[in-house]
């Protein structure tokens, strides 16, 4: 049995609108249309992929196993399409990383690569789904925090990015030194979840006490910098995110003296089999061969 591409996309399609019809809409199709595709599938795999609900439909367990099947199919075929249009006999490098680091580790690759014969092409991923990528060969490296990946891969740490706390230069605890956790328990919070820290950071908080309907829980982290900027809230994101604005004075840190110690580590992730090729080589010198400052990335 061959999957049709196409009923993959309407699948795709119908499970992130949440309903058939807002699903054909964003493909320009029919309702009808689609439910037929939809039921086609469904016949195909010999499993039910929707429940209705009283507000549109909802995956079932079977449908959840599909979503990333399907999502890969769809991203693999879309990188065949561009491989074959490119241009002739150019090698191509494919990077994926989370959309929170590209705008701090793109440049750096770009960099690394610019005296190289070379086309980048780069997306945003999730480092689990950065895994798959490097894994089913969608991708050639990778940007990722620790998770779990096959042994077909090789990842080597490079930086640890702390996760900082940052107001705008106006806000009212910006000129207080010191600055604690109970300082905050006037203040509305917008955080990212990353790694193992969140919750000894958020039991602080709850300790302050800052109230649940002013912790806010937000992705991705340029939206925490974006409500930062705006002076309404305290921002709690990684300083590779904020780089950029406290450089520029548009947002200041925020040093908390009994914050407790959260950071992320970042992984170069690539194919051991391909780390003997050139632009795999000249990354790794980037990254791995200096230190963070070195790069100009935050230590």
């Amino acid at each position: 049995m061959a999957l049709s591409l196409e009923d993959l996309r309407v699948f795709l399609s119908v499970a992130a609108a949440g309903s058939f019809g807002r699903g054909a809409a964003r493909l320009h199709l029919s309702q009808p249309a689609v439910s037929e595709r939809m039921a086609r599938l469904e016949r195909d795999l010999g499993r039910r992929l929707f429940l209705r609900t009283g507000r549109g439909v909802r995956l079932t367990p079977a449908g959840e196993r599909l979503l990333p099947y399907a999502e890969r199919c769809l991203a693999l075929a879309d990188e065949a399409v561009i491989a074959v249009r490119g241009e002739h006999n150019r090698p191509r490098l494919r990077v994926a990383t989370h959309a929170t680091f590209a705008p701090s580790l793109m440049p750096h690759v770009l960099d690394a690569l610019a005296s190289q014969d070379i086309e980048v092409g780069s997306t945003d991923a999730h480092s689990d789904d950065v895994v798959r990528l490097l894994h089913d060969g969608i991708a050639d490296i990778g940007f990722v925090i620790p998770c779990p990946y096959p042994s077909t891969l090789t990842v080597e740490p490079f930086l640890t990015d702390p996760m900082i706390c940052v107001v705008h230069p106006t806000h009212e605890l910006a000129d207080r030194s010191p600055v604690h956790v109970a300082d905050l328990a006037v203040c509305t919070v917008a955080y990212t979840m990353w790694g193992d820290g969140t919750e000894p950071f958020l039991r602080a908080l709850r300790a302050a006490p800052i109230p649940s309907s002013r912790l806010h829980l937000v992705s991705p982290a340029e939206t925490v910098a974006s409500l930062a900027r705006r002076g309404s809230h305290v921002g709690v994101l990684s300083r590779s995110t904020a780089m950029s604005d406290l450089g520029a004075g548009i947002l200041v840190e925020l040093p908390i003296a009994d914050l407790p110690r959260w950071e992320i580590t970042l992984a170069l992730a690539y194919r051991t089999a391909d780390a003997g090729t050139e632009p795999i080589q000249v990354l790794r010198a980037a990254f791995l061969g200096h230190s963070a400052a070195g790069v100009g990335l935050p230590t």
